[in-house]
């Protein structure tokens, strides 16, 4: 299950467990409250959902000090435990800029990231090879259409803006209303606000992910 707890920093870190097993953290949870280390609060929530718990993996995704770091837990069975979590860090250029309204903005955005399975903050973000290699492929595709070369090229950057769109949060439509995507959500945001405000990083974890199982 995956555990939601904030941190101060700045980016998206992978840590061991063995690294986070030792580290202190304060909880509030109804049976799980006050510090303790997470060796312990792991040990406490095997105990609260009656099933073997391990720590397989964690990260820490922080901000800067006029920033949030937003969550979203999906399927829990208890407060603060879930199947899968969205992170994700909203951050303002000016001090003064209301917290409340960008962690409103950034639970929904979490809540998009575990539904919409973004694999890149932003175009910029994505490498050149795998831009590449995406083209590649989708060439091959489109050369299967029979059509002529500048044709074919027109359907290859057609469809690799709408893998941007797909793979890229900032392009994404917004899952809770497709009519607008997270780039603009962002900018009605910063309006509101009254400065700008941009995504520092985002996660998505998932409980079993990259596991290989035994094929039956």
């Amino acid at each position: 299950m995956a555990l939601s707890a904030q941190d101060p920093g700045k980016s998206v870190f992978p840590f061991a467990p063995a690294y986070l097993e030792s580290m202190s953290i304060n909880l509030d949870h109804p049976k799980l409250s006050g510090e303790t280390t997470v060796r312990n609060a792991v040990t406490e929530v095997a105990a609260m959902v009656g099933e073997n718990v391990k720590l397989r993996r964690g990260f820490m995704l922080s901000t800067t000090a006029h920033g949030v770091v937003s969550s979203y837990l999906h399927t829990c069975p208890q407060p603060d435990l879930g199947r899968v979590a969205g992170l994700v860090t909203l951050e303002a250029e000016d001090s003064s800029a209301p917290l409340d309204a960008l962690k409103r903005v950034g639970s929904s955005i979490a809540m998009h990231i575990v539904a919409a399975r973004p694999l890149f903050l932003s175009k910029e973000l994505v490498s050149a090879a795998a831009v590449e290699n995406e083209r590649d492929v989708l060439r091959t595709q489109a050369e299967r259409s029979g059509k002529p070369q500048m044709a074919i090229e027109k359907m290859v950057e057609g469809r690799l803006r709408k893998y941007f769109e797909e793979a890229v949060l900032l392009e994404q439509k917004y899952v809770v209303n497709d009519s607008t995507n997270i780039k603009t959500l962002l900018s009605d945001l910063s309006k509101e606000v009254g400065c700008k405000v941009t995504i520092g990083n985002f996660a998505r974890m998932e409980v079993g992910e990259g596991i290989e199982r035994p094929e039956e």
